[in-house]
């Protein structure tokens, strides 16, 4: 016979099946792989300011307020909205998500009042009108929430590249027992 020849006795061929069967079974180590997979693609998400399609710009009124910083990113990954994503495994489920209740708000958006109203309280100040500086007195006043249309920038999602990732990774942990 010429050529060359790969044998694999039925011992060894059984020993690679429960194999993978064994890692199989109601182990979550390939869930916790796959769940930060997953968050560090919704990471990159914020890095690049949204994927495929780039969130909308902020208003003029929030860059005044944020000194241009955007609300997803402020604080980077020392806790706000991008470092407060994490991954869980439920039974046989990766989840990826946020604890900050403004997440929703920004993954879907939100019209103007859309969460009702609320008394504000208004410090004293100035203000220029078109007769000069006048001083306001503190007073409440009642206020849209939110105070204008927040645009959907949504940031929980997973790109096909990470899902490739995911496909790879899960193919040798299942063939090979590796991460």
């Amino acid at each position: 016979m010429s050529g060359v020849t790969l044998k694999m006795n039925l011992p060894d061929v059984l020993k690679h099946i429960f194999g993978i069967e064994e890692r199989m079974q109601d182990d979550p180590r390939l869930l916790k792989i796959v769940g930060q997979i997953m968050v560090a693609s919704v990471q990159r998400n914020f890095e690049v300011g949204g994927r495929p399609d780039k969130w909308a710009a902020l208003s003029e009124t929030t860059k005044k307020r944020r000194k241009g910083n955007s609300p997803l990113r402020v604080q980077g990954m020392a806790g706000g909205l991008m470092g407060s994503i994490h991954a869980t495994v439920e039974g046989d489920a990766a989840m990826i998500g946020t604890n900050k209740v403004y997440g929703a708000t920004h993954q879907y958006g939100a019209k103007k009042g859309s969460f009702g109203t609320v008394m504000a309280q208004v410090g004293a100040h100035t203000r220029e009108t078109k007769h000069g500086t006048v001083m306001v007195k503190a007073h409440t006043r009642q206020q849209k929430l939110p105070w204008g249309d927040i645009p959907a920038r949504v940031f929980l999602l997973v790109q096909d590249e990470d899902r490739e990732n995911i496909r790879v990774t899960t193919e040798r942990f299942v063939l090979e027992g590796r991460s």
